[in-house]
């Protein structure tokens, strides 16, 4: 799983944001897989700070890590994550069925949430997991699970991606299921592109039938206003039919 520049654009409002509402100097975070910094150099001192981004450690492996995102020989330095965040007082747990970087715990996504991964987080971060697993609507609803009340879930997900993964997600997932569970949605973009050409962002009509571009994903920010047992939704176009 990848941060690359748009999505990290929004994440980082996203963590003002959060820290600003809960008056803490850190919080703490989820990520559904080890989200690698797929982010210039340039972009990431126009972000943050030169003096910031000089602090970041390079990683070890990043040819590996660029070859595995389809980057093969790309000479950007690959910045770890984990530090960024720490830098951005953020304190993040990874979760994935496999040691892919070496310090997730293995949670099958597949499955119910681990009962101490409930409410627990002031942000999780999901950079394109849902998606390849194969129980994904548990797979969403356990990263809402882990959302603490005043607490925020970033979510990335394919909506035209053939092959990408088991799934696509459809816009009118997000309202059907936010407003049935506590939720409010701050903000939903599709975005097309790629990593080599830059990304785009694009208005959707979550509830309409549409054409989408090929390739297309959507980005979607919701907040957790109310504690409640999670449920399943009924799809908007079908209820009080």
């Amino acid at each position: 799983m990848a941060i690359e520049t748009s999505y990290l654009s929004v994440l980082s409002q996203i963590i003002h944001r959060a820290r600003s509402e809960k008056e803490q100097k850190r919080i703490k975070a989820l990520c559904l897989a080890y989200p690698d910094l797929l982010v210039p150099k340039a972009a990431l001192v126009q972000f943050f700070s030169e003096d910031l981004v000089n602090r970041l450690p390079v990683r070890e492996d990043a040819d590996k890590i660029w070859q595995w995102h389809g980057l093969a020989g790309c000479k950007e330095p690959l910045f770890d994550t984990s530090a960024l965040f720490g830098e951005l007082g953020v304190d993040i747990d990874v979760i994935d069925i496999v040691k892919a970087r070496g310090d997730e715990r293995i949670v099958d996504l597949n499955e119910r949430l681990p009962e101490d991964l409930h409410s627990s987080y002031d942000l999780v971060i999901d950079t394109g997991t849902c998606e390849h697993c194969f129980n994904v609507g548990q797979a969403f609803m356990n990263s809402c699970a882990a959302v603490n009340v005043d607490g925020y879930l970033m979510h990335a997900a394919p909506m035209s991606k053939c092959n990408h993964g088991f799934w696509n997600f459809c816009p009118t997932v997000y309202p059907d299921f936010f407003d049935d569970n506590g939720f409010e949605i701050v903000f939903m973009k599709g975005v097309v592109g790629n990593l080599k050409n830059g990304m785009k962002l694009f208005d959707l009509k979550p509830f309409a039938r549409s054409k989408l571009p090929s390739e297309s994903v959507i980005y979607v920010v919701a907040k957790r206003v109310s504690d409640q047992e999670l449920r399943w939704p009924v799809q908007r176009k079908y209820r009080n039919v």
